[in-house]
């Protein structure tokens, strides 16, 4: 079975073939079409590089995140009253501001080769990351925010098993303006909604005073604490625990 679905992304009218058949998506991908294969649970993919199990699952949404990766172009995640979360893309290097605060990690936003591999890695094969956080009036990015996978263990030997970390940095000139915690509530939201994970986690130093505050004003309790290689004390939180 083959269908076609038209998808406007961006103003322009765009192509997704859908079908079980090897020869078609071929041919969609020869004619630079984007393409979602019908799979069945156990079997390899042929060609696409999306698959669902029953049409049911093509909402336009869906289709619209298949035809913006196919260009090149980055998902938007989600809107708030201010502003705008989406994937990074090629050109923000520019735009991402170096700070002291930053670490090895944080680079990888400030370089375009790396932000490539980050775009291609991260994003196409978890389909979530660190994003942009833009600010809708203006479309400037204001800082970054989302979630990873979590790695914690503590000093007693326990860890977080698997589950995401959320991560959030606002730039120096934006500050005090409530975007961390604007964003952070967007993100939390989003990951309810998406049900990836059964536990939202954060790390912070004990020192950073104002991140702790944020964590508790979230819905965040202190569950752990160590000692991180610097020898600084580290706190772990995690969500829903109002």
């Amino acid at each position: 079975m083959t269908r076609e679905y038209k998808i406007t992304v961006e103003g322009k009218i765009h192509t997704v073939v859908v079908s079980d058949d090897r020869e078609a998506l071929l041919a969609a991908k020869a004619a630079g079409k984007a393409s979602v294969e019908l799979w069945k649970k156990g079997q390899g993919m042929f060609v696409a590089r999306y698959g669902v199990e029953s049409l049911e699952d093509l909402t336009e949404e869906y289709l619209e995140q298949v035809v913006r990766r196919d260009l090149g172009l980055p998902w938007e995640i989600l809107r708030t009253k201010r502003l705008l979360i989406r994937e990074f893309q090629l050109g923000d290097e520019a735009c991402v501001p170096p700070d002291p605060e930053d670490g090895e990690a944080d680079g990888i936003f400030r370089d375009r080769r790396r932000l490539q591999e980050y775009i291609r890695c991260q994003y196409g094969f978890y389909g979530y990351g660190i994003w942009a956080v833009v600010e809708r009036s203006r479309g400037v990015i204001v800082g970054k925010a989302g979630v990873t996978n979590v790695w914690w263990e503590s000093e007693r030997g326990k860890d977080t098993g698997e589950a995401l970390e959320l991560g959030y940095h606002i730039f120096t000139p934006y500050r005090g303006r409530g975007y961390a915690r604007e964003a952070c509530e967007g993100i939390l939201r989003w990951c309810k909604e998406q049900d990836i994970s059964p536990s939202v986690y954060a790390k912070t130093d004990s020192r950073n005073q104002k991140s702790v505050n944020l964590l508790k004003k979230l819905g965040f309790c202190l569950i752990d604490q160590r000692c991180s290689g610097s020898g600084q004390r580290q706190f772990l939180f995690v969500g829903n625990c109002r």
